[in-house]
């Protein structure tokens, strides 16, 4: 098949996106890709070398802005602990607005990470992102322990399938395609129902 004048890598990952949306990476083959871009698989393999390479090149600049916001959300906790702020660590309403704002821009490329990535390096991704801050709060917890409150020891495998458990939870409105409106009266109600069941654990 002759390739078409115009033929781009950013027109390979626009097709691409559509295609692993409607199949999942696993149902996707790279002469799909080729079919509907209009070239031949060899032309497709000149710009990327594999099928993960062209899932890799849709979802690593996402990925990258989302550890930058886990890296902030970490950093503004940490100042809020060191000034005894414990109460405004609950308060999420600020992080949740950012977080759906950021999603919803980019919506089709958060669904197609977290819905459509099994058979990639990036499948479990939620519990992965899980498993970071799990990591977060038992590095955090001796810390504050020392600083008087009394939080009880609470084992490592149980903060780590909570939490695991919580983002499951969280990313459904994605799985589900709820419009934003709709995502943020359900994040709320997550937040509020988790949040009350971490404060009981951690006794603050």
């Amino acid at each position: 098949m002759p390739a078409r004048k115009g033929n781009t890598p950013s027109k390979i990952l626009d097709v691409a996106q559509r295609i692993f949306l409607q199949n999942g990476f696993q149902g996707t083959s790279m002469q799909q890709l080729a079919a509907a871009v209009g070239i031949s698989a060899p032309g497709i393999y000149k710009h990327f070398d594999s099928k993960e390479a062209v899932f890799s090149a849709l979802v690593d600049p996402l990925i990258e802005r989302v550890r930058e916001m886990l890296r902030l959300t970490e950093s503004e906790k940490d100042e809020m602990f060191q000034r005894g702020q414990t109460e405004e660590v609950w308060d999420k309403d600020k992080i949740f607005s950012e977080t759906l704002d950021f999603i919803y821009e980019n919506f089709d490329s958060m669904k197609l990470l977290i819905c459509c990535a099994e058979g990639t390096k990036y499948e479990n991704i939620v519990d992965r992102v899980a498993d970071y801050e799990a990591q977060i709060v038992l590095r955090t917890l001796p810390e504050l322990r020392e600083k008087g409150f009394a939080i009880p020891l609470i084992e490592e495998e149980t903060i780590t399938l909570m939490m695991r458990n919580q983002y499951r939870t969280y990313v459904e409105f994605i799985k589900n395609d709820f419009s934003r409106e709709e995502a943020d009266i359900y994040i709320k109600a997550s937040s509020t129902f988790f949040t009350s069941g971490w404060r009981a654990l951690f006794g603050f």
